[in-house]
Parts: C-alpha cells; sequence; structure tokens
C-alpha cells in the first residue's frame, strides 16, 4: 500500500505515461505502477548503498518492465521517458537534478515534483526550462502538508507570476491550501515571540506574515 502522498502522485500518472522515478528510495512507485501494468519504467538512486537496496527491492522485476540505475540524477535517463517524477527532496535538490542535464528533459513531457521544502525554487525554474504549471495539489499525511508540482512541457511556457504561494493554488484555494499556509502563520507567531530573535529573521518573518495574511483573509482565520 502506498503512502498518500505516493498515491497522490500516482494518480497523476496515465496508461500512456512512461514513467522514470528519479530517487527511487525502496522503488514503491514504480512497483504500485508495475503492478498497474506500465512497462518501460525507470528507477534511479545516485549512490552504491541506495542503488543495491533498490534492485533488492525490485528484483522481481526484468529490465524491460523496470530499469534500475545507479547514476546521477537525470545523467542516463532514457529517450523513450516522457514522465519523470522526482519526490521526497528539498526544492533546491530538485532544481539542480533538473538544470544539471537540460538536454535529457527533450522528450519528457510531464514532469511530477513534490519537494518537501522550498516550492518555490521549483515554481521559479520551470518557465526557464520550457515547462508550465498545470496542476498543484497538497496532501496531508500525519501532520504534515506535501506540495505536488505538476509542469508540462510548452514551445512558449507560462510564467508562473507567485512562485511563493502558486498562482495555481492561489485561484483554486483548496481547503489544504488554506490549512497549510495557517499552519505556517502560527508556526512563525510562536518563533516571533522569542525576544531573542536576530532582527534580521524577524523582519523577514513579519513580511511573511503580512504576505499570509492577505492570502488567507479570504478563508479560514488565523
Amino acid at each position: 500500500m502506498l503512502s498518500l502522498r505516493l498515491q497522490a502522485i500516482a494518480n497523476l500518472i496515465k496508461k500512456d505515461d512512461v514513467v522514470a522515478d528519479i530517487g527511487s528510495d525502496h522503488g514503491l512507485l514504480v512497483n504500485y505502477l508495475a503492478i498497474k501494468g506500465h512497462r518501460a519504467l525507470y528507477a534511479s538512486e545516485n549512490k552504491k548503498g541506495p542503488y543495491n537496496r533498490l534492485k533488492s527491492e525490485l528484483k522481481a522485476y526484468k529490465s524491460d518492465i523496470i530499469e534500475i540505475d545507479l547514476a546521477d540524477g537525470l545523467e542516463n535517463l532514457p529517450a523513450r521517458i516522457n514522465t519523470v517524477v522526482i519526490a521526497g527532496m528539498g526544492g533546491e535538490l530538485i532544481v539542480s537534478i533538473l538544470q544539471a542535464y537540460p538536454a535529457k528533459l527533450v522528450n519528457v513531457q510531464k514532469l511530477i515534483l513534490a519537494p518537501h521544502c522550498n516550492a518555490k525554487a521549483v515554481r521559479e525554474v520551470l518557465n526557464a526550462l520550457n515547462y508550465s504549471i498545470s496542476y498543484e495539489e497538497i496532501v496531508v499525511e500525519k501532520e504534515v502538508f506535501y506540495e505536488i508540482i505538476v509542469a508540462e512541457q510548452k514551445a512558449i511556457a507560462t510564467k508562473e507570476v507567485n512562485p511563493y504561494f502558486g498562482t495555481y493554488h492561489l485561484q483554486a484555494r483548496s481547503e489544504n491550501f488554506i490549512k497549510m499556509w495557517t499552519s505556517v502563520y502560527n508556526q512563525n507567531k510562536r518563533i516571533l515571540s522569542n525576544k531573542k530573535l536576530p532582527l534580521s529573521r524577524k523582519e523577514e518573518l513579519l513580511k511573511e506574515q503580512e504576505l499570509i495574511e492577505k492570502v488567507i483573509s479570504e478563508g479560514e482565520k488565523v
């Protein structure tokens, strides 16, 4: 059984998507997709320990179903791949993976990205790589909020005008979006109550609080 976060990602994958899971961990996502009938899957890790573990977890599958690779991000991404999943990493690491081998993205029509922090950095880089955000979702699991960003390759990519909150979220205003930023707001309040907080950090948080107030004022009270 997949976690709520991985299930949400799996739900975004169509039958004709040829999927690569970069930083596949235990291979839970590609294993699930293989069971659902997907073929020519690609799963990678960039260190020998996790790679050997991944091979062990997926040893039942032949390479025509799941190709398992020891590679640095998109370094060895097969040309057949049209959908790339990168999940469970910080936003800055996801950005570095996407920027390291831009030529490998030429056949990739869809990116499904799930940063566990700094989604802003991910949104900011997509336009430069000719991708436009088509969908966003926030999943709550064990009281932790997970952002999922779907971006599609476009000849002329639409620029993300609000990378901090996400234009899609600002328009959709989902319940989880309001809950997530209300949680951030309350956490910031607790931090600001610390009288020893450095002035620069205090000013930074106060600016963020002002932005959050504007965004959630139409939703739940904080």
